[in-house]
């Protein structure tokens, strides 16, 4: 064995590029450092020889080197989880920090940390929560109110992760804050016999979000720290829009017709076609439409939810 560096406390003769990389496969494997050492990122990182942790980490006075290693992993998976309280508040308020940490900590298992930046680390735990329904029933006696089998628990649970991703996505990505959007007078001005065939440019910020529980009202109050464990949100469908404007997020409750609509459009469905669809199955006249039309646009228009239109 070659020699080693007391001051380093890593062995000569080997690339510290190579060294890196061995120890961050160890460090982060899901198993623990000892399964790390052995696993197959470990030994791509030192191809030509399979160390052990004692090879290459000294031990000091107080601590093998295993569990020198082991308080870097158990650091390394506290941030983490930090990162992933500080995207979801609002479900930490709801299940208390040791319940989402036992989720979180099962979600980074499943699903490890492997871009550049922390803003993706919490992209797919909505869909963790969703794919693992029969566990997600936590919480503790403090903050839940209802039974841990009760459906309407579990589906505020997911609600409140899509509703907080959803902000996060919005907030971080591109939005309309030096761009020109859609003004109602503008449509208005669109000759009616083309009316029809338009399709709106949706903005970038714009998402549809459908819940099965108002958890938007909840993350919110989260937020402006007025929430209760006490109060939980209403287990009602619910329809929103989710945007920016100024840099700020906006969450807008809207009827499911209009919601509908607004599915229809940004998928690049015309106008014409997209009443066509919905009014297959309304009540409303086609004067009630057009009326109703009009307010939703110049709702839309103060909203900025769309750029700009085209005509087919």
């Amino acid at each position: 064995m070659t020699s080693a560096d007391p001051s380093t406390n890593i062995v000569r003769g080997r690339s510290l590029q190579n060294i890196q990389r061995w120890m961050q496969a160890v460090i982060i494997n899901p198993d623990g450092v000892e399964s790390g050492a052995t696993s197959a990122a470990a030994h791509q990182a030192l191809p030509t020889e399979t160390p052990s942790i004692d090879d290459l980490i000294l031990p000091s006075q107080a601590l093998s080197s295993q569990r020198r290693l082991e308080v870097y992993a158990n650091a390394y998976y506290a941030r983490l989880l930090e990162c992933l309280r500080d995207e979801y508040p609002a479900l930490t308020t709801l299940l208390g920090e040791d319940t989402f940490n036992a989720f979180g900590f099962e979600y980074l298992q499943q699903h490890p940390s492997q871009s550049y930046t922390l803003a993706d680390l919490g992209h797919a735990f909505p869909a963790f929560l969703a794919e693992n329904r029969a566990a997600a029933t936590g919480g503790d006696s403090e903050s839940q109110n209802t039974e841990s089998t009760d459906e309407s628990w579990v589906d505020l649970m997911i609600d409140l992760a899509i509703v907080e991703r959803t902000y996060s996505e919005v907030f971080s990505g591109p939005g309309i804050e030096k761009s020109e959007t859609l003004r109602a007078d503008a449509v208005a001005a669109i000759p009616p016999e083309q009316v029809g065939s338009i399709r709106l440019v949706v903005a970038p910020c714009v998402r549809l979000v459908r819940l099965n529980t108002m958890a938007h009202e909840f993350a919110i109050a989260v937020r402006k720290g007025t929430a209760s464990t006490d109060q939980l949100p209403d287990a009602v469908p619910t329809c929103l829009v989710i945007t920016r404007l100024n840099y700020v997020v906006r969450t807008i409750k809207v009827e499911h017709e209009e919601f509908q609509l607004l599915e229809h459009l940004i998928k690049g469905v015309t106008l014409e076609e997209a009443i066509e669809r919905l009014a297959e199955h309304s009540p409303m006249t086609d004067d009630q439409w057009t009326d109703q039309l009009g307010l939703w646009f110049e709702k839309w228009a103060a909203d900025r939810l769309f750029c700009g239109v085209s005509l087919d």
